[in-house]
């Protein structure tokens, strides 16, 4: 820009200033990702407290398996192909859907047993914690009495694979979130 003072020609350049704040919201994000496969992490445990004659806990497992799927593609769209790194939450969704794809295996090696003799391991393991002895009398109750039924071998088993499952969902989850936070 140039201007005449007195008969001399002033050059001067005009100067902006642009200030822009960028604020991160990610209220969005939280609400219609991170929480719905927190969530659906949590939900995939409960899946052994379904009664296996209602039919439903493999159906169940499947279509939260199936959600996992949804989520990592709905991720993949959303994060750089050429990043150096892999996300966290990235690595989170697939430990989840990893998580789900056993939790389905485990289901249908539940319901497969049902068919085929229990194996003697869990049978023992059920008979100790079954077994009762009668102090007063001394009498312990005989074979029959104390073998344990399916039902109550499959409660047991299901029991355990819910408590299994539920402390390591809380347990990556936990840590998975106390990384995001930092």
């Amino acid at each position: 820009m140039a201007r005449k003072n007195h008969g001399k020609t002033l050059h001067t350049r005009a100067r902006f200033l642009i200030t822009i704040n960028l604020k991160r919201r990610p209220l969005f994000y939280i609400f219609t990702i991170l929480l719905p496969v927190v969530l659906l992490h949590f939900l995939n445990s409960f899946v052994f407290l379904l009664p296996s004659q209602s039919g439903e806990k493999t159906s169940m497992a499947v279509s939260i398996l199936l959600s996992f799927q949804l989520f990592l593609s709905i991720i993949r769209d959303s994060l750089p192909e050429n990043s150096l790194t892999v996300s966290l939450f990235s690595l989170y969704v697939s430990q989840a859907n990893f998580t789900s794809v056993v939790i389905v295996g485990v289901n249908i090696l539940l319901l497969k047993m049902k068919e085929n003799p229990t194996p003697k391991w869990i049978v023992r393991m059920c008979k100790m914690e079954l077994q009762k002895v009668d102090i007063v009398s001394d009498n312990v109750q005989d074979e029959e009495k104390t073998r344990p039924k399916w039902p109550d071998i499959e409660t047991k088993l299901n029991r355990i694979c819910f408590s299994c499952f539920i402390v390591f969902s809380s347990g990556l989850t936990a840590v998975v979130l106390g990384m995001l936070t930092i």
